[in-house]
């Protein structure tokens, strides 16, 4: 095309793209509507052909896919958030030891944008880019952008205070509209938005002084979550179903006995207990989805490899304190003394796909420690 008469040089080949060679406004016209769209088809009917492509067998070996950079012609990769956030409440003292109210609150998160090394474009922007043609070798897809969520929460509860006790009871109905997901794919983060996920709650905290040394405490939270639609996931349509890590139930339980000495010192004697019912740890694992012969991705295989990885906890603390009035406390204390174990969270490992990393909880441990107060 440039009628050299021999391979052209890689300047003379930007000159010719770029309209400044002597063929003019011609070669950047040809580059635009005859060269790029030429390479493209032939890279993507041929990016499996071997003859073509020798090096593609080592595409699985790639541990982080090539980045695009953000901005670009496609993405603007800027956000314009503003909100105007509130509470308001009303409160009656039933009499000088009971108070009841109800509250109306809004919340609001910022647009989030992922910037880290393993950042992929989202698929919806995947024909503009090619079209663009700013697509780089191996170009791979996900979400890298997540727009703003909006909350809004009810409350009603009780508040009562007496002598040797008090008690504080909740129910609450809290609305997320955009509710941000981040979910870890083994090298970067999936971002997302669902359309709406709710949450049901309520709340009990009471302590109780049966005697003057002795205080007993105990907390309980039920929580019923659901995602009311969420279409896009990075599993597909995860609409009506629960989102992981968050129990139905959690209990708490504790109890201080505080002796005092004759000469002033005080021995104190600690003990807790908490409770957490049988939960999911996360939705899905991205690094176990497959791609079906005719190209779909098949993304209930992520989320029926999460289903196994369950946690419930059941784990008991305590201490002994022998408190000094100079100031000085010597404490023993174990923690986990049943030794429950369970994995607090799980993800994809990196760079072995099919392979699944966690971080466990905290094994039985005794120590003690010395303070001073002052």
């Amino acid at each position: 095309m440039l009628g050299l008469g021999r391979s052209a040089s890689q300047a003379e080949i930007v000159a010719f793209a770029s309209g400044t060679s002597p063929a003019g406004a011609a070669g950047a016209a040809a580059y635009a509507n005859q060269i790029v769209p030429g390479v493209t088809a032939f890279a993507n009917a041929n990016q499996n052909n071997p003859a073509a492509n020798p090096l593609n067998g080592l595409k699985p070996l790639q541990f982080f896919p090539p980045f695009l950079n953000l901005p670009n012609a496609v993405e603007p990769g800027k956000v314009k958030d503003n909100n105007v956030s509130f509470t308001a409440r009303l409160a009656y003292d039933v009499s000088n030891r009971i108070n009841v109210y109800a509250s109306f609150a809004t919340g609001y998160k910022g647009a989030s944008v992922n910037l880290s090394r393993d950042s992929r474009p989202p698929t919806s922007a995947q024909p503009a880019i090619t079209g663009a043609g700013i697509a780089v070798v191996n170009q791979t897809y996900g979400s890298r952008f997540a727009g703003p969520e909006k909350a809004k929460v009810f409350e009603g509860g009780l508040k009562g205070s007496w002598p040797n006790g008090a008690i504080n009871i909740a129910v609450f109905k809290q609305i997320i509209r955009g509710f941000q997901s981040n979910i870890f794919t083994g090298t970067g983060f999936f971002l997302s938005n669902a359309g709406k996920q709710s949450t049901f709650g309520i709340e009990f905290e009471g302590t109780w002084k049966p005697v003057r040394e002795l205080t007993l405490g105990l907390a309980l939270t039920h929580l019923d979550p659901k995602y009311n639609s969420f279409r896009n996931s990075a599993f597909g349509d995860v609409t009506g179903t629960r989102p992981a890590d968050i129990p139905g139930l959690t209990m708490s339980l504790s109890a201080q006995y505080e002796h005092e000495m004759g000469n002033g010192d005080r021995v104190i004697l600690r003990g807790d207990y908490r409770y957490e019912k049988d939960v999911q740890v996360i939705e899905g694992l991205p690094n176990f989805v497959t791609t079906n012969a005719n190209g779909t991705r098949n993304l209930q295989v992520g989320l029926d490899a999460a289903k196994p990885f369950r946690r419930e906890i059941k784990e008991l603390n305590g201490s002994l304190t022998y408190a000094m009035q100079n100031g000085i406390e010597l404490t023993l204390w174990g923690r986990n003394i049943t030794n429950d174990r369970y994995i607090n969270t799980i993800f994809d490992s990196p760079a072995q796909l099919g392979s699944v990393s966690a971080y466990v909880n905290q094994p039985r441990t005794w120590g003690g420690s010395v303070r001073y107060r002052f």
